[in-house]
């Protein structure tokens, strides 16, 4: 029974309010932070997950 639940993975709309939680709470200040960084490495790390979701397969 143990081994059922090892392969457990998220769901994406579990993802998205887990992530629209945290978003809420964070100040004004920290936010502006996160959406710099998001736009300077956003499409480095998509570029990665592609790549390995490829690699996968």
């Amino acid at each position: 029974m143990a081994g059922r639940f090892r392969k457990f993975r998220p769901t994406p709309w579990a993802l998205t309010v887990a992530a629209w939680d945290i978003w809420r709470r964070l100040p004004p200040q920290q936010r502006r932070q996160l959406l710099k960084l998001a736009r300077k490495h956003g499409p480095t790390l998509a570029a990665r997950a592609a790549k390995a979701t490829r690699r996968r397969r």
